[in-house]
């Protein structure tokens, strides 16, 4: 999908899915400013996505703690200033704590709410005020999560920030769409990560073959979990196109059917 000239916005783009769409969207000819806490990775994910062969986008970083309203805004400053604008919010950061419904302590559910969805409102209202100001229908594409709509036991704090995203993009989508033609969408993604494929390479193979076996009657598609390259990043491509112009407030499943909404 070709891109050219876009101006994306991209928050965890260090590492995993993140990662992925910073790359995918300097191939499709796209300028992307991203951000994540962790430097290193941030740096490697900047210098890999610009060494992409016969690429016409280019990739910057910077570092920002999406839960600081004060880093938020200075880092939306610099993109804006680097891009001349923005054409699109694609925010992908987000962090889990492992812990039980019955356990999670009060600094869990602070940290969690904290960085996933206080952070959402922060970046989403960041993107917004700059779309507003020069006149953009722009995309807004909240990462959210199956756990949102379905649950998630032993993670369910995690599952419950999910859970709010998915009601706040809705109620922008309604509220900045009739504004000003802002499009605001959940994102639902099941992909391997380099997480899970370690799991898989050191966890005892009886488990893993019980594991691999479940998921052929959980996925309707390939009886697997997806792949950020081939799976994702072509549905987020098109989110920040102008072919999705019309699809707002919806949550965009891409887990090869395990959920399915409506």
């Amino acid at each position: 999908m070709d891109l050219s000239n876009k101006k994306i916005i991209l928050t965890g783009g260090g590492s995993g899915i993140g990662a992925g769409c910073v790359k995918g969207y300097v191939r499709a000819g796209a300028n992307v400013v991203f951000c994540d806490v962790n430097d290193e990775n941030g740096k490697a994910v900047e210098a890999e996505a610009n060494a992409q062969e016969g690429v016409s986008g280019k990739a910057t970083y910077f570092h920002c703690n999406i839960a600081s309203k004060a880093e938020v805004d200075e880092f939306f400053a610099k993109a804006e200033e680097i891009l001349g604008g923005a054409d699109v919010l694609c925010h992908a950061a987000a962090i889990t704590v492992a812990a039980t419904c019955e356990g999670a302590s009060e600094e869990d559910i602070d940290r969690i709410f904290a960085v996933n969805f206080k952070g959402t409102v922060f970046v989403d209202q960041a993107a917004y005020k700059i779309f507003k100001k020069n006149g953009t229908e722009g995309s807004i594409i909240n990462f959210a999560s199956d756990t949102g709509v379905i649950g998630s036991a032993g993670d369910g704090i995690y599952a419950s920030s999910k859970g709010a995203i998915l009601t706040w993009t809705r109620t922008i989508a309604a509220e900045w769409g009739t504004e000003s033609n802002v499009r605001c969408n959940n994102f639902n993604p099941i992909v391997k990560t380099p997480q899970y494929e370690q799991w898989l390479a050191h966890t005892d193979p009886a488990i893993v073959q019980q594991h691999l076996a479940t998921l052929k009657t959980e996925f309707p598609i390939d009886g697997a979990l997806g792949e950020v390259d081939r799976d994702i990043v072509p549905a987020v491509l098109f989110l920040s196109s102008e072919g999705s112009r019309y699809i707002t407030g919806q949550t965009i499943c891409v887990n090869g059917g395990r959920v399915m909404v409506r």
